[in-house]
């Protein structure tokens, strides 16, 4: 046939998948990530990265060094460089499988993180004998994801310096000065609850001293927290209320988990009724996706998520990820795939990494929406509610939405179909209301 590879294309329309990485016959679907209190915009950064370095203890010197990076959910990252490099180094750190040696890193407390590993089939490797479903049911029990928890429970701590605290009065933490205080320093045994803060605009956390009755419990800022070394206790927290959040009006039964699946390329037949051993090497691999996904993420991690898929299931992947609400990072060697979702380049060399471009919104109409404030809030039930933020409101009309908004909070925590998390945000508005002129 004579003519270029238009004419081709034009012809044969089904070839098009060979040399074009999208697809019509295969399609992802991938969950909406949700809002995030006190962040209204898209590109607003949920997790930072500052001045880290990292080395591991048998080696001479760093592997990564003073790595400086920002995440949001309009990101889309490919992260490239030879092997040795640095990057799985730098991509542990991220996701919180390795605690820095020096700098910070520093992510929204109720931001879901979700990550498929290169070698992806370690995810489902002691449950071959389960299908799908069965192991998206064992893994999310409890409103938990038992893999990121178990993640977490092997991270080794970092000695740092501890500041001791002790309890005066029964009501009041004070830090320890003296050796006299020293001796009545408390530790933190476990975290009962967390709210808002509003006035210092942090997160505080009701704690369970170790040795003492639930009685002597306190609120203590996050701050507190942390320097009195219960980083893992707080992040685990954080983690699990985040969890909660994601699948808080997702059930997990044999028909939503088939549904999910389903949106993954994944149907019934083998959602419920082949064991995951008997599944390709391509279905396996989306049903860790289908799973990474299950809780609703805010950003999502793929380490060379290329192997195993067919071309037109990296079409589908393509489209599903330009679609996606929420930020992407991407480990892949297949370029061709990497230039077709990513705007910006984190290149590691020698351990340092180098960024080139940067990452826009995709969705611009979604973007001024949450700049505005605008925003739909699901109740327990499935009932949508609209919260509106206008920049003026007649005398009138404010008057009737601080009725709105004081009818939604009692009516949520009265009928439990709002969490807490909803509610605060829901508060905060109410009192940015009430104060505006």
């Amino acid at each position: 046939m004579k003519g270029n590879l238009n004419d081709f294309v034009a012809k044969f329309p089904e070839k098009k998948s060979y040399f074009v990485l999208t697809n019509e016959k295969v399609r992802f679907v991938f969950p909406e990530p949700g809002p995030l209190e006190g962040v209204k915009s898209l590109s607003k950064h949920i997790l930072k990265m500052t001045g880290v370095t990292f080395q591991y203890p048998t080696r001479d010197k760093p592997t990564v060094m003073d790595i400086c990076l920002e995440v949001s959910r309009v990101s889309r990252v490919a992260v490239i460089g030879p092997n040795g490099a640095g990057k799985s180094t730098a991509i542990k750190l991220l996701i919180g499988e390795l605690t820095p040696s020096q700098g910070s890193i520093t992510k929204h407390p109720n931001m879901r993180l979700a990550y498929v590993a290169q070698h992806a089939f370690f995810h489902l490797e002691k449950h071959l004998n389960e299908t799908p479903a069965q192991y998206i049911m064992w893994r999310f029990a409890g409103n938990e994801d038992k893999e990121s928890l178990d993640l977490l429970n092997k991270k080794k701590e970092v000695d740092k310096e501890v500041t001791k605290y002790f309890i005066r009065e029964g009501t009041t933490l004070c830090q320890c000065y003296s050796p006299a205080e020293e001796k009545l320093a408390v530790e933190p045994e476990a975290i009962i609850n967390r709210h808002e803060d509003k006035k210092a605009k942090t997160k505080e956390y009701e704690v369970k001293w170790r040795g003492k009755s639930t009685d002597c419990n306190l609120w203590v800022r996050r701050d507190v927290l942390l320097s009195m070394g219960a980083e893992k206790m707080v992040q685990k927290f954080d983690e699990k209320m985040a969890a909660e959040a994601g699948l808080q009006f997702k059930p997990l039964t044999t028909s939503a988990i088939e549904k999910h699946l389903a949106d993954f390329g994944i149907d019934p037949e083998d959602a419920s009724h082949t064991l995951i051993k008997s599944l390709s090497g391509g279905q396996k691999i989306k049903v860790v996706m289908a799973a990474c996904f299950w809780q609703n993420p805010h950003i999502i991690v793929l380490d060379e998520p290329t192997n195993y898929l067919d071309r037109d299931s990296l079409g589908a992947l393509v489209q599903a990820i330009h679609d996606y609400k929420g930020g992407v990072i991407i480990i892949s060697h297949n370029r061709e795939f990497a230039g077709a979702v990513c705007q910006e380049k984190w290149i590691m060399d020698k351990g340092r990494l180098r960024r080139e471009g940067e990452s826009v919104a995709l969705h611009e109409e979604e973007e001024k929406k949450e700049e505005l404030g605008d925003k739909v809030v699901i109740d327990a039930l499935g009932n949508e509610i609209k919260v509106n933020k206008q920049t003026t409101l007649s005398d009138k009309e404010k008057k009737k939405e601080i009725k709105r908004l004081q009818k939604m909070i009692t009516d949520g925590r009265k009928k439990k179909t709002l969490n807490e998390d909803t509610i605060l945000d829901l508060e905060l508005k109410l009192e940015e209301l009430k104060a505006a002129p």
